[in-house]
């Protein structure tokens, strides 16, 4: 990209994407007038340097004044919203999460503690982003009314005047080959909740029914465990691999073909073993299918050839969405 085009670029992704391709063209226009017939890279550094920094010009397109933060810190109002929110969602997660662990006593359901521990994990995440959002405000709303220019602060004000040599060093990176930071900590909340989930199956994916206060009881698994922990040593090793996954992107911050060959081999492995576990004559817990004809008032057969049913079309879908998976992930990386 020229040094027109990144400085474009670098005003026009502060501003609403419905007027982006109008004031890319009306500022496009202005820095030509700027520049003579025949002009250097000179000319075109000292034009960008006369307009000024790209924050504060994308600021001046905006056509309602921000009365609570003024321009000159709201690109970094924003930012540090970006940073800190997601952050204080895991921490959040985090926190709920072993204080439930630690008051557990076994007496209830599995299930129902996760159920309920969903729902004040949802309370807690939205009280912390009301009080983040309300602190990171009244913070910027100060350093604003105060003068940006008296108080430093590393992530408020660069250290050095804005240059147009600045978007020499500018690393553009194309939107699908972003990988966010949400993308990043999904991706980790996912491998963590698969890793609980394979280690709990046993009390966790079952057959239910409800006790007289209404509360569930678990009566039996429908996995048959034992089946389950024989693939524990290439799980564990997938689980650690998934997890070097995701600080690989979140590290690299965006697609790269060792991150696509490293997720295609995951994927390909995981869509293995879900299959041979699927495949295997004794992975549903014998019990649970008389059980489960019983209460249905059908034949264990019936019940039998439905799961085997579920269980193929579980592998159809696992391999076609592995599959699309791999091939975005090399599409992304080659962009």
């Amino acid at each position: 990209m020229t040094l027109i085009d990144s400085y474009i670029q670098e005003v026009s992704k502060r501003l609403h994407k419905n007027k982006r391709q109008e004031i890319e063209l009306e500022l496009k226009a202005t820095i030509e007038d700027m520049l003579p017939e025949e002009y250097s890279e000179s000319d075109v550094k000292e034009a960008l340097k006369k307009l000024g920094n790209p924050v504060e010009v994308a600021a001046s397109y905006h056509d309602t004044p921000r009365f609570l933060i003024g321009p000159d810190v709201f690109d970094h109002y924003t930012r540090t919203i970006k940073l800190v929110i997601p952050w204080a969602i895991i921490i959040t997660v985090v926190v709920q999460v072993i204080e439930k662990i630690v008051l557990y006593s076994g007496e209830e359901a599995l299930l129902s503690t996760i159920i309920s521990a969903f729902a004040i994990i949802i309370a807690a995440i939205i009280s912390v982003l009301f009080h983040v959002l309300f602190w990171i405000t009244v913070i910027f709303i100060i350093l604003d009314r105060s003068g940006p220019d008296k108080i430093q602060l590393p992530f408020l004000r660069d250290p050095k005047q804005w240059s147009p040599d600045d978007l020499i060093k500018l690393k553009t990176i194309p939107k699908d080959k972003i990988i966010t930071i949400n993308d990043t900590i999904f991706s980790l909340l996912g491998t963590i909740i698969f890793a609980f989930v394979y280690w709990n199956a046993y009390r966790l994916l079952g057959i239910y029914t409800t006790n007289d206060n209404g509360s569930l009881k678990f009566v039996m698994p429908i996995f048959n465990q034992n089946v389950l922990q024989s693939f524990a040593p290439v799980i564990l090793l997938c689980i650690i691999v998934s997890l070097a996954l995701t600080f690989l992107k979140w590290r690299a911050g965006q697609w790269t073909m060792l991150i696509a060959i490293t997720n295609a081999l995951l994927q390909s492995v995981g869509t293995i073993l879900f299959i041979l576990m699927a495949t295997h004559q004794d992975f549903i817990h014998s019990a649970s299918i008389p059980y489960i004809a019983a209460i249905t008032e059908t034949t264990s057969a019936k019940v039998t050839f439905s799961i085997d049913k579920i269980l193929l079309v579980s592998m159809i879908i696992a391999v076609l969405a592995n599959a699309f998976d791999i091939y975005q992930g090399f599409k992304k990386a080659k962009i």
